[in-house]
C-alpha cells in the first residue's frame, strides 16, 4: 500500500504541474518575458513534487529538510559479525546527509528528471500552439488589413479633392499626388512584411494626415506632433493607424469646430502614442465596422506584443481618448 501511495501521490502532483503550467504559467509569465517569477514558481512547485509525496507515504525519503527528517533505520544484519564489523556499519549509515543535504540524495533524481520533462513538454506545446494561433490569426488578417489600409471613403474623398485641385489648377496638386503615390507604396509594401521600419510608419502617418486636411474645412483644427528617433526600431503593421483612422471618422463634424489631437513619442525603445478628438454623433452609423477594427487591433497587439504594450481607451459624451505605449524591444 506504501508503494502505491508512494507512486500514486507524485503522479498526481505531475498532472497537475502540466496543467497548471500549460494554462496559467507558460502563457501569463514565460510567453510575457517574465521569466524570474516563472523560474521561482517552477522551483517551487519542484520541492513539492519531491516533499509533499515522500512526507504522505512516509517513504524513507522524508520530507526533505527541516528537524522532522526521517532517516532509514540503521542496518543491523541478522547473522552475527564480530563488533568490529558492526561498528563500521554504524558508522557509515551515521555518515549520511542530514536536514538540507538529505534533498540532494541520489533517489531524487528520477522525480527531477520526470518534472524537468513534463515542464519542457508543456511549454513547448503551449508555445506552438500559441504561435499557430497567432500565423491563423494573421491569415485571416491579411484581407481585413487590407481593406482597413485602403479605406473606399477616404481613398474617393482624397481623389476628389485632387480632382478638384487639378480642375482649378491649384498649384499643389503636383504635391497632393506625390503624397496619394506614396502612401499607396507603402501600403502594398506594409502587408508583405511582418514588422515594418518605425521611421515608415511615421512617414506614412504625416502622409495621410497631410491627406486628410486636403479634404477638411477651416473648422477642422489637426494638432499633430512628434519627437524622438525612430530609427532602428520596427513595428508591426496595422498597430497605430486604426486609432488614427478613427479619430477623422468621428472626430469631424460640419456643423461646428471640431479639434483632433495626435502625439507620438519616441523615447529608446519605447512608443508612446496619444489621440484625442470630439464625439460626432452624425458619424454613428460606421461604428459597427469601427469597433470591429479595434477589437481586431486589441488582439494583434496581445498576439504580437505580450506583456510590451498598455493600452487605454475612454471616451465620455463628449471626446474620444486612446493612450497606447507599446515596447518594441
Amino acid at each position: 500500500m506504501d508503494r502505491f501511495v508512494a507512486i500514486l501521490v507524485p503522479a498526481t502532483f505531475f498532472i497537475c504541474f502540466y496543467y497548471l503550467n500549460f494554462f496559467i504559467l507558460t502563457p501569463s509569465l514565460f510567453i510575457p518575458r517574465r521569466y524570474f517569477a516563472f523560474v521561482i514558481i517552477c522551483l517551487i512547485s519542484l520541492i513539492m513534487t519531491i516533499a509533499v509525496p515522500s512526507a504522505v507515504s512516509g517513504s524513507y525519503l522524508g520530507f526533505p529538510f527541516g528537524p522532522g527528517v526521517r532517516m532509514r533505520p540503521f542496518f543491523i544484519p541478522e547473522i552475527p559479525l564480530p563488533d568490529f564489523e558492526i561498528s563500521a556499519i554504524i558508522s557509515r549509515q551515521a555518515l549520511r546527509p542530514q536536514g538540507w543535504q538529505y534533498f540532494f540524495r541520489p533517489e531524487y533524481s528520477y522525480t527531477i528528471i520526470v518534472f524537468l520533462f513534463i515542464l519542457t513538454l508543456s511549454t513547448g506545446i503551449r508555445i506552438i500552439q500559441q504561435w499557430q494561433q497567432s500565423e491563423k490569426e494573421k491569415v485571416n488578417a491579411e484581407l481585413a488589413f487590407l481593406k482597413a489600409q485602403i479605406n473606399p471613403h477616404f481613398l474617393f474623398n482624397t481623389l476628389n479633392n485632387i480632382y478638384s485641385m487639378a480642375v482649378i489648377k491649384n498649384d499643389k496638386t503636383p504635391f497632393a499626388i506625390e503624397m496619394f503615390s506614396k502612401l499607396m507604396r507603402f501600403v502594398l509594401y506594409e502587408t508583405q512584411h511582418d514588422f515594418v521600419p518605425l521611421s515608415g510608419k511615421i512617414e506614412y502617418i504625416d502622409t495621410y494626415i497631410e491627406l486628410q486636411k486636403l479634404r477638411l474645412s477651416s473648422s477642422v483644427t489637426v494638432n499633430y506632433q512628434k519627437s524622438g528617433n525612430p530609427a532602428s526600431l520596427q513595428i508591426a503593421p496595422l498597430m497605430i493607424m486604426p486609432f488614427i483612422e478613427n479619430a477623422f471618422k468621428f472626430g469631424v463634424s460640419t456643423e461646428k469646430e471640431s479639434i483632433i489631437t495626435i502625439r507620438i513619442d519616441i523615447l529608446d525603445s519605447e512608443l508612446n502614442f496619444f489621440a484625442l478628438n470630439a464625439k460626432n454623433y452624425s458619424s454613428e452609423k460606421g461604428e459597427g465596422s469601427s469597433q470591429l477594427g479595434l477589437d481586431n487591433t486589441k488582439k494583434r497587439l496581445h498576439l504580437i506584443y505580450p506583456g510590451r504594450h498598455t493600452l487605454k481607451i475612454s471616451e465620455n459624451d463628449l471626446e474620444y481618448k486612446v493612450e497606447l505605449n507599446l515596447n518594441l524591444k
